[in-house]
């Protein structure tokens, strides 16, 4: 399919998915290269964001631990903590309004609560909403003897309404939480705890930041979730966040179970407090803005088909325009026109190629005149020779006829026959003519066979018979009195009685002339027969011998009349021969 499509196709074939080829893998590689640049921008973008985090978490927790140690620390509180159980806790109001103070200028937290054996509960809430439980419900509700028997002094953690244990009545805000053990200065043994906390919406104010598709989530060191910029995972586990393609085995290691093929994400780990920041974001989302180059990699693309397809179209059509000419040129050359001639104004390769085809052309027409005048000069020179091979032949048997007869019959019988012969040199000379009418043809025929009987005149006998309208057809001179030559010569002479019988017929079949030379000679053995078939079927000159008239008038019949002039020979042993001419039926 490949070899019959034409140039033009070809050339589009080739030339258009190569410039589409080339374009999207520049495309794609360019799409790659971006995504990859991008993801890298962005993961460093996620980092600095994740650092910032830390530092403003860090400051947080640092002023919360701040207050709880300056509240630790503080002589009207460590008293409390010394005081007797059974004294009744009386807290004087000074230590309220300390702390009142204190908590007035942290506007970040809203929550204190102490809880002691040794005193009432102490609890500090800036906007009045709520109120925490008493102690000893604390007590049941938060285990709060392995609170204080914790080698950490301080914790983190996080309320959820409705999702985890309550210590407060009277709101609905999620709370983080810093939970610290209380000890005696002077003792050191856990008297107690403070707890600190803040409404998770202001703790998120913090980290968050204007970017919708960022997320980002606060874990304690248990895994929990303090805070996330959503709102939807607080109190959650870690391992309940839709970000991971793994388990997570480890909090250190949370980056490696990250679906690193959904999501672009950044981890930090807090010195301070223990937590972990996670930053991620959606790789969909952030790689959105590439689409960009996806839609114009297509466009262009498409453009560069239709581009490809007109140029290419155009290109080939400059191409093959002369190469059409030459062509169309060819295939008149082919029918026989040798005058063509290709006019092309260009000096490139087609150019060059057109000079030579009209050398070619020019080079092979005269080649063919030069050959074509060769073998007519050829021809000629053949027939002259048969005719020089003929005349003199029959002259000789011709004057030995006439010597016999004058011996034997006396003048007239001579005047006859030298008139006969007068006949005979007139018509065969015919004024230089090589094309005489059929009727002069039989005429010179007509006058052989009589000098012929004339040497025969017991043994031969003849008969012409020529249709009516073909007495004014013409055709080459001496293409039928050679055949009855042989006739006499080769069929009546070899027979020994006196039944020598020649027949020279003439008729029109349809298109075509049909001339007969039969005679009821001797015959050709087959063998022979086979051999002169072949000789005037296909002209083979080996097979020429002493049959240089049947070969001559074959290679002038065709020179002639071309391939619609044929010959033909039948021929019985001891019956006869016949020798068949068909010709061309053409009026002059």
């Amino acid at each position: 399919m490949y070899l019959n499509m034409p140039v033009r196709s070809k050339i589009n074939l080739w030339f258009v998915p190569l410039i589409v080829f080339t374009i999207a893998v520049t495309g794609y590689y360019s799409y790659r290269i971006a995504a990859s640049d991008i993801v890298v921008k962005m993961k460093n973008e996620q980092t600095s964001t994740a650092k910032q985090a830390i530092d403003h978490l860090n400051y947080i927790a640092q002023d919360a631990i701040d207050i709880s140690n300056y509240l630790f620390l503080t002589p009207e509180i460590q008293a409390l903590l010394t005081q007797d159980v059974e004294s009744g806790g009386y807290v004087k109001k000074d230590i309220i309004d300390s702390i009142s103070r204190l908590m007035v200028t942290r506007p970040y937290f809203r929550f204190l609560t102490l809880y002691s054996p040794h005193f009432d509960l102490i609890q500090f809430n800036n906007k009045g909403l709520s109120a925490a439980i008493p102690f000893k419900d604390y007590q049941e509700k938060f285990d709060y003897d392995r609170i204080v028997k914790d080698p950490r002094i301080e914790s983190w953690n996080v309320e959820v309404p409705g999702r985890t244990k309550s210590m407060f009545y009277g709101d609905n805000m999620n709370k983080i939480l810093l939970t610290k053990v209380l000890k005696s200065d002077m003792t050191y043994n856990p008297e107690g705890i403070i707890i600190l906390g803040m409404d998770e919406k202001d703790f998120r104010k913090s980290y968050a930041t204007g970017t919708n598709d960022l997320e980002i989530a606060v874990i304690g060191i248990d895994g929990t979730i303090l805070s996330d910029s959503t709102g939807k995972w607080i109190g959650y586990s870690v391992a309940d966040l839709p970000y991971f393609a793994n388990p997570v085995e480890s909090l250190d290691n949370i980056s490696g179970a990250i679906d690193s093929s959904k999501w672009v994400s950044a981890h930090i780990n807090s010195s301070l407090t223990g937590w972990h920041v996670l930053v991620v974001q959606p790789r969909s989302k952030l790689l959105n803005q590439l689409n960009r180059i996806q839609w114009l990699t297509i466009a262009i693309a498409l453009l560069t088909i239709l581009l490809g397809l007109f140029v290419s179209w155009s290109v080939a059509g400059v191409i093959l325009k002369p190469i059409k000419k030459i062509l169309i040129s060819m295939k008149k050359f082919q029918k026989g026109d040798f005058s063509q001639q290709v006019q092309l104004t260009t000096h490139d390769e087609i150019g060059q190629f057109g000079v030579g085809y009209n050398t070619m052309v020019r080079r092979i027409r005269e080649l063919i005149d030069d050959v074509y005048t060769f073998e007519l000069k050829q021809k000629e020179a053949e027939i002259k020779v048969l005719q020089s091979q003929i005349n003199p032949h029959f002259l000789y048997n011709t004057l030995n006829t006439i010597a016999w007869s004058a011996q034997r019959n006396g003048d007239q019988a001579v005047a006859e026959m030298i008139y006969s012969l007068s006949e005979i040199f007139k018509i065969s000379l015919s004024h230089g003519k090589d094309i005489i009418a059929l009727d002069q043809e039989l005429q010179l025929v007509n006058h052989y066979l009589f000098l012929q009987k004339m040497r025969y005149p017991n043994k031969l006998a003849y008969e012409l018979d020529t249709a009516p309208a073909l007495k004014e057809f013409t055709l080459p001179k001496l293409l039928i009195q050679p055949l009855v030559e042989n006739a006499v010569v080769h069929g009546i002479e070899s027979i020994a009685d006196d039944t020598g019988f020649i027949h020279v017929q003439a008729y029109l079949n349809g298109e075509q002339v049909i001339i007969e030379v039969t005679d009821n000679g001797a015959g050709i053995p087959p063998l022979q027969l086979a051999k002169l078939k072949d000789l005037v079927q296909e002209g083979n000159d080996s097979l020429m011998g002493d049959n240089f008239a049947l070969l001559n008038i074959r290679n002038r019949i065709r020179l002639h009349y071309g391939d619609q002039a044929s010959m033909s020979i039948e021929s019985v042993v001891d019956s006869g021969t016949r020798v068949i001419l068909i010709l061309p039926f053409t009026k002059r």
